[in-house]
């Protein structure tokens, strides 16, 4: 096992510092972030008398005082406002850094892309957990998020982009391929691109592929019926399930229902926007094998779909 020395190096030297007490510190930021000492006792489930104590330790190692006291509570002085994001980016660090090693080995918290977990995810969910029969695994969703994972429990994310993250590690999953798909009935009506001018478009919401699209075909000049807006592309595939209009979808979502006839692709022509799916964690967890069982997982569940 590596010494302290030899995996840090020279950055041990805050070891030898004397560094205020962690209970003074929760106790800053509870006064500061309710504005009196008795607010944040009754936060904190101490006296008063504790948290002014807890102060007075704190300004003392400091040298210097970090509230103005008045009658209708707290203010911070110069000092105590450039003390404040500092203590709160650390306690959120310790928070999340120990809610990661409590549930390391038997937790596995994911977050991805609504249309990508329902589609995609869910009906080989149960492949994965096959694999990791004695870890919880736990899927949140989003509409939009950057790769954070310092103030979060998430232990790895599925994210659309271009692969342009830092402080991350991130693998290439699948491009997104979009076409426009319908149910069967609407397809029937549709020969050509110009058949679109006659029916509903779906739209997605704040990125609308069709405008491209059309282009790609030579039809981007042609008037369309509007349709309905959605702001995740999941609303817009089942509102073309049901027959309301004509969506663009991503063929490497859509692929089941493709398949099962829910929906139909009636146009060969495709376009990329040079975005695509990422697997993403931060470099520290690489190692873990519930993290390394899933990067495989998902390397070769989506090469499967790839040369399907």
């Amino acid at each position: 096992m590596l010494s302290i020395h030899e995996m840090h190096g020279s950055d041990v030297h805050w070891f030898h510092r004397r560094l205020p007490p962690l209970h003074a510190l929760t106790v800053f930021a509870a006064a500061a972030g309710s504005g009196s000492f008795s607010r944040a006792a009754e936060v904190l489930f101490v006296t008063q008398g504790a948290v002014s104590r807890q102060i007075q330790q704190l300004e003392k190692y400091v040298g210097c005082p970090l509230f103005v006291r008045h009658k209708r509570g707290l203010r911070l002085t110069a000092e105590g406002q450039l003390l404040l994001p500092v203590v709160d980016d650390a306690l959120g660090r310790l928070a999340g850094a120990c809610d990661g090693l409590k549930n390391s080995g038997h937790v596995l918290v994911l977050r991805m892309p609504p249309t990508f977990t329902a589609r995609w995810f869910l009906p080989i969910l149960p492949d994965l957990r096959a694999l990791l029969p004695d870890v919880d695994v736990r899927i949140t969703t989003y509409d939009a998020w950057e790769p954070e994972f310092e103030r979060s429990d998430v232990d790895a994310a599925v994210v659309q982009g271009r692969g342009t993250w830092g402080g991350v590690e991130s693998v290439a999953l699948m491009p997104e391929v979009l076409t426009p798909v319908c149910s069967p009935q609407l397809a029937a009506s549709i020969n050509s691109a110009a058949d679109l001018i006659k029916l509903p478009l779906l739209h997605c919401s704040p990125v609308d592929a069709w405008p491209k699209w059309l282009h790609a075909v030579g039809a981007g000049h042609k008037p369309t019926r509007r349709g309905q807006t959605f702001d995740t592309l999941e609303l817009a595939l089942a509102a073309a399930t049901r027959g309301q209009g004509v969506a663009i979808g991503d063929l490497n979502l859509v692929r089941e229902s493709l398949r099962d006839g829910i929906l139909v692709a009636p146009f060969t022509q495709t376009i990329e926007q040079g975005l695509s799916y990422y697997l993403v964690y931060p470099p520290d967890r690489a190692q873990q094998p519930k993290i390394k069982i899933l990067r495989q997982w998902l390397v070769e569940s989506a090469k499967k779909v790839l040369s399907g």
